[in-house]
């Protein structure tokens, strides 16, 4: 903006002083040259120190766009002075900083701008020196013509700096476009790594079981029993759904097809595929949800078995019994989800990797889980328990009353 002034102020001293010159030497008017040319000589040397200091240092911020403005208004008031104050037909200029004003600068300094241009005109109309009266209808005609050249002048001013203005606007637009395209872009990468990841996470523990399986059949030459291959057939079967399940969210989307779930049917369904991975651990539920309803998006079962899993690691990590508690309830219009182990405590829970390192982990379960809970405008905190460990609260948003009669 400071640049358009600029040019323009370039402009409007070269008009200025070609106005003089044919005001006094074409239509015969005595006006004061001295002071008149003296102002636009003085506004010259302002716009020219203005345009080193644009060069650099940029445009600046509102003060110096403030600054700019002031001196421009400053500048129209004194040649106004010596030019016939409120009967000059070039007053109305008075109108096109407050207008600039109030496109470009915030509240405050542009009621301050309004201020200082309503009392210039209000002193001008006892202070200022009248112009040379002329006889007959000629002095009524050349207000006229001259308030036709200042309608133009005008005009043309704010043609150009709003079309400079709408032009910025409409390069931000697609700016704006642009960037959260991009950032649906990257966030449905991002979450369609999370659930890659997850995957990984929750492979790792058939995979583990059956490298186990397979370590204790190369120690004994005898056929393995019909118990252990039951065995691995299901650990297989476990990393052939965990695979179909991310292929699927892969085809449809990340971040698409949110579906709609009674909250504690969503965390009992999360407790039954988590202990079909986990059947040695032992789980005591306490689901009161009340029939709430929520918004349930394609990461979040991966997160809560993410969670359960490092409630699970945190226990066999402190030597503590392979228990863990569960609980939900609703906070108004959030489902609170807790998550309690006897594990180190938050201040280790914290450290997922301290944490999966005691364990078969990958060091992935609270990073994942995270991201995925606040992709759905949730969030997860970590207290310390009465009597040691652990209790991991996930808070959800639950559909409004509206939404589950809809």
């Amino acid at each position: 903006m400071i640049q358009i002034l600029i040019y323009l102020r370039y402009l409007a001293v070269a008009g200025q002083c070609l106005a003089i010159a044919f005001v006094v030497q074409r239509l015969g008017l005595a006006l004061p040259m001295a002071p008149l040319l003296g102002v636009s000589l003085g506004l010259l040397a302002f716009n020219l120190a203005s345009h080193a200091w644009l060069r650099r240092r940029g445009e600046g911020g509102a003060r110096a766009l403030a600054l700019q403005l002031v001196v421009d208004t400053l500048a129209l008031t004194a040649l106004l002075y010596w030019s016939g104050g409120p009967a000059n037909p070039f007053v109305s200029l008075y109108l096109v900083p407050v207008a600039l004003a109030a496109i470009a600068l915030e509240i405050g300094p542009m009621i301050g701008l309004t201020v200082l241009t309503a009392a210039l005109y209000t002193w001008l109309l006892g202070h200022h020196q009248p112009l040379p009266h002329v006889h007959g209808e000629d002095g009524f005609g050349l207000h006229v013509t001259g308030m036709w050249v200042n309608f133009l002048l005008s005009a043309a001013i704010m043609a150009v700096v709003l079309g400079r203005f709408m032009a910025i606007v409409r390069d931000q637009r697609r700016r704006l476009a642009a960037a959260r395209e991009r950032a649906m872009r990257d966030e449905s990468l991002l979450a369609l790594g999370s659930l890659a990841a997850g995957t990984a996470h929750e492979l790792n523990t058939p995979l583990t079981t059956m490298g186990l399986l397979l370590d204790d059949w190369s120690q004994h030459p005898q056929a393995p029993s019909a118990e252990d291959l039951a065995s691995m057939r299901d650990q297989l079967a476990h990393c052939r759904e965990h695979v179909r399940a991310l292929a699927a969210l892969a085809r449809r989307g990340a971040l698409g097809e949110a579906t709609i779930e009674g909250a504690d049917a969503f965390v009992r369904d999360g407790l039954e595929r988590w202990l079909l991975l986990r059947p040695g651990v032992e789980v005591a539920t306490a689901l009161d949800a009340g029939g709430r309803r929520l918004r349930v998006d394609p990461g979040l079962p991966q997160a809560l078995l993410n969670l359960l899993n490092n409630a699970a690691d945190a226990n066999e990590a402190a030597g503590a019994p392979a228990r863990i508690e569960v609980s939900t309830q609703c906070d108004g219009d959030w489902l609170r989800i807790a998550i309690a182990d006897r594990g180190h405590g938050p201040e280790r829970a914290a450290d997922a990797v301290a944490i999966d390192s005691h364990g078969p982990g990958l060091g992935l379960g609270l990073l994942i889980s995270n991201a995925s809970i606040e992709r759905s405008r949730g969030r997860v905190r970590r207290i310390a328990r009465l009597g040691g460990g652990c209790v991991t609260e996930v808070e959800l948003p639950l559909l409004a009353p509206a939404e589950e009669r809809a």
